[in-house]
């Protein structure tokens, strides 16, 4: 997959003095950061310059593709962003804790604070429904879509046979 990029201008808050705010309207359709597909992209974000760098806070809402850990079906699972990142001026370097830099024309690609933030954001097991009733543990089939017709008694593994005829000879004493 391709990673694509979300520029934000911010040009006038790349030279301006300290305290200077903009708010910036995010309205992006589908994307591919890295591994990830996003439905859309949607919040605003309030902008401030500081000192050294440009403070950028806001929500963002996003549906992000991803597997039911269950029953293994592809959905969208909706997600908020709450942004609060710090951008660094142009000229500065890119490290892991600012890995995005306004370019000396004031724009700037925020996908890798996106995609770092719907990483966090996203739970560890996603589901595509709450009630959600997996696969069947025999023959695999989803359960969402209709009882299972496989034999699903719990079968006894021949090694540990002795000891089931172990347990019935103390039930009859």
């Amino acid at each position: 997959m391709s990673r694509q990029t979300i520029w934000v201008n911010l040009s006038t808050l790349a030279h301006a003095p300290v305290g200077k705010s903009e708010s910036i309207v995010i309205v992006q359709g589908p994307l591919e950061l890295d591994e990830l597909k996003v439905a859309f992209l949607r919040g605003t974000l309030h902008c401030v310059r500081v000192e050294k760098e440009i403070l950028v806070k806001g929500l963002l809402e996003t549906e992000v593709e991803t597997e039911c850990t269950r029953c293994l079906t592809t959905f969208w699972l909706p997600l908020q962003l709450e942004i609060d990142e710090s951008l660094s001026l142009p000229g500065a370097g890119i490290t892991a804790e600012r890995p995005v830099r306004l370019a000396e024309s004031g724009w700037a690609d925020i996908a890798p604070l996106v995609r770092e933030n719907i990483l966090l954001n996203m739970p560890i097991s996603p589901l595509c429904s709450p009630d959600c009733k997996g696969l069947c543990p025999v023959c695999g089939g989803d359960l969402n879509r209709g009882e299972c017709t496989c034999d699903t008694a719990p079968s006894i593994d021949p090694r540990w046979a002795m000891l089931g005829t172990l347990l019935d000879e103390m039930e009859k004493e």
